[in-house]
């Protein structure tokens, strides 16, 4: 079984999520602080579709969903500023992710990697912050992901 569950990928897992038992979904959601099901399984669904662009090299930076993403009304998604524009494109995938990273692999250094490459964005006309959906045109909000950008 275990094979088996390493060889799927993001929509698979929506998938066998979603047929779970509502009994073992809501194991799952307390595990990760969440009530929702739908929601998840909505996250799992945006994830993959973002994996498969970056696996394609297709670009990301002005993508948008056709369907915003729903966020729980907790403290973190409400620190970061996330409305329609944003939850339809990159910048809210990266909160939904590091949320459940945050959950399943605390130690996890991810956002950093992600506010670096984000920030090292070449200059490109059209090319802006806020077609990835952050707030304004100053970069990663490191800030309101608690990290800081280390002086070089």
């Amino acid at each position: 079984m275990w094979v088996a569950v390493e060889a799927w990928d993001f929509g698979d897992l929506s998938e066998f999520f979603e047929l779970l038992n509502s009994k073992y979904q809501n194991l799952i959601l307390a595990r990760l602080g969440l009530n929702n099901a739908t929601m998840l399984s909505r996250w799992m669904q945006q994830t993959s579709h973002l994996r498969n662009r970056c696996a394609h090299h297709t670009r990301i930076w002005n993508q948008a969903s056709p369907n915003p993403l729903a966020v729980p009304a907790v403290p973190y998604f409400q620190m970061m500023g996330l409305d329609q524009h944003a939850l339809k494109r990159l910048y809210g995938v990266i909160a939904v992710i590091w949320f459940l990273l945050k959950k399943i692999a605390p130690a996890s250094t991810w956002i950093n990697d992600v506010a670096d490459l984000i920030d090292s964005k070449p200059a490109m006309p059209g090319c802006t912050f806020k077609a990835m959906g952050f707030l304004d045109e100053t970069g990663f909000p490191r800030k309101l992901f608690g990290i800081y950008q280390v002086a070089a």
